[in-house]
């Protein structure tokens, strides 16, 4: 059988490397820290073992042809601008000593005024590259191609990538999203964009990572000076809410994953009040805060603090369903009825293989002191109505007295040492989660678990589970999990979903490819 992603990106990196390199989406990318002269010889040295395998290619088309990823969402994405200023204050990275990120590409995405070439240049890596160089050791035969429906896809053919066209934020469009011509650039260049490359586009993120002006997004970056990527705005604007409509009427998909909580309870009204109520509700690359958004502010570390024009809050670490699981409650990630939301609009949850969204702790010396993990992120001023409803005042918000349900530093400590095992729990936790959530609301579990598939965001600078961190472990990956659910009895204990109310072949076939399948059979014919 082969594997589904629902949002990869298999040529983002490559883009950052100096041109002399000539790097195609098929490309490896083994990054190293340039040292000097050792010896009276240039050395290198890796530097992954610093950043987890960050910087390392996860998912280049070589990877997913090997793997059997013959279908996936491959997302086009122009680095947004403070990612490339926050990148540039590292004086590794402006000195171009990390040997294939360009200083040069990011000083040129600095100014935050040519996204749409950005775009531009990432698409012809792809549609230029349809077979790899010679060389680099693919398979023969292998090749990429762009699909305009479902129809267009060959199960069978295991040597052809076939990629499903997604967006990252509608700023690819624009040449500079804060110009006075910006509504009427965004909409000259997707006019363009479809008329060059006549190819499909099947859904778009709306923001992403900062602000744009049409569209207030979660806080979600966290290894950049954070301050560059408060969130300002307050909802959809006018303007968002007429790219919504727009997308719509074009039979494309509205991923909700960046958008702020506010804004995407926007979507879901739009959605009936200009009569796409049917459109199913998608998340490309989601993780769960564990909670219904009524409890969005329940879990706090401490009280809210007002902090350049954002409120800063932190939440305690909520324990998962499963043992030794934990949730990111941050608001980027889906609340329970959300997740309900989605499952009865008969739409479709991509699970992110990146373990901060899944929940798992960040490292600190702190926890050697049993210090309580919590997660960090930014409300937007023009927000705190909305997501503090309730309070005149956030600062009032009483933070939560700890019990047995948010996770212990000695516990977050003892999951560092063993992540690699835990890690599986934590992906699990996520998809027994959807299933619990369905139960309790009448909703088949087995319907549910049609709803899940793998949205690994991968090589989208993601720090990914240890037990699976490129496409080539998506099988062994998967094998590990069919083992934890057939063989360890003990997994069983305490869920309120069990082991009868599903098939556990079924589920994990659809997870990682029969669900999108079948999803894609319906919505992109």
């Amino acid at each position: 059988m082969p594997f589904f992603d629902f949002h990869c990106h298999p040529s983002l990196k490559q883009m950052l490397a100096p041109a002399a390199h000539n790097l195609t989406p098929w490309h490896d990318l083994k990054v190293k820290l340039k040292v000097g002269k050792l010896f009276g010889r240039e050395t290198e040295i890796g530097i992954n073992q610093l950043f987890n395998g960050v910087f390392n290619s996860q998912s280049n088309l070589k990877q997913m042809q090997k793997a059997g990823v013959n279908l996936a969402g491959v997302v086009i994405y122009a680095i947004e601008n403070k990612i490339a200023q926050g990148i540039l204050e590292r004086k590794m990275a402006n000195a171009g000593k990390i040997n294939l990120m360009n200083p040069e590409s990011l000083q040129a995405l600095a100014p935050g005024n040519n996204y749409y070439a950005w775009t531009k240049k990432t698409m012809d890596a792809l549609i230029n590259n349809p077979t790899p160089p010679a060389g680099l050791g693919a398979s023969a035969g292998a090749n990429f191609k762009f699909i305009n429906n479902v129809d267009e896809y060959n199960r069978d053919d295991l040597k052809t990538v076939h990629g499903i066209l997604i967006l990252e934020g509608m700023h690819c469009f624009c040449t500079d999203p804060t110009s006075v011509h910006a509504e009427a650039d965004l909409d000259d260049n997707f006019n363009d964009f479809m008329q060059r490359y006549k190819k499909r586009i099947f859904a778009v993120n709306i923001p992403h990572m900062q602000d744009f002006p049409c569209a207030n997004h979660a806080f979600g970056m966290q290894f950049i000076k954070e301050e560059l990527f408060y969130p300002t705005g307050s909802g959809l604007t006018t303007w968002g809410k007429n790219i919504i409509k727009k997308l719509y009427d074009k039979g494309i998909f509205i991923d909700l994953k960046h958008m702020s909580f506010y804004a995407r309870t926007q979507l879901v009204a739009l959605r009936s009040q200009i009569g796409f109520q049917d459109m199913p509700l998608i998340c490309t690359h989601a993780g769960l805060t564990g909670c219904h958004s009524d409890q969005r502010y329940k879990f706090l570390n401490t009280r809210p603090k007002r902090s350049g024009g954002t409120w800063r809050i932190r939440h305690h670490k909520l324990r998962g369903l499963i043992p030794n699981t934990a949730f990111n409650l941050s608001s980027i990630n889906l609340y329970d009825d959300e997740i309900l939301r989605i499952l009865r609009s008969k739409g479709l949850i991509g699970i992110s293989l990146d373990q901060r969204i899944l929940g798992f702790p960040m490292e600190s010396v702190a926890y050697q002191l049993n210090d309580l993990p919590y997660d960090q992120e930014y409300i937007a001023d023009a927000e705190d109505d909305i997501f503090f409803r309730g309070f005149a005042n956030p600062e009032d918000i009483p933070f939560y007295i700890p019990k047995d349900d948010v996770l212990s530093g000695d516990e977050a400590q003892v999951h560092g040492e063993m992540s690699y095992e835990y890690h599986y729990y934590y992906f699990l936790n996520q998809v027994f989660h959807i299933l619990a959530v369905a139960k309790r609301n009448g909703v088949s579990v087995r319907e549910a678990g049609s709803r899940i598939c793998i949205g690994s965001d991968f090589d989208g600078l993601i720090n990914a589970l240890d037990c699976c961190t490129t496409v080539a472990q998506y099988e062994e990956f998967k094998n590990y999990l069919r083992q934890i659910l057939t063989r360890r009895p003990k997994f069983w204990q305490g869920l309120a979903v069990k082991k009868t109310d599903l098939d556990v072949d079924e589920l994990l076939d659809g997870i990682f490819f029969t669900n999108a399948y079948q999803f894609l059979e319906t919505n992109f014919v």
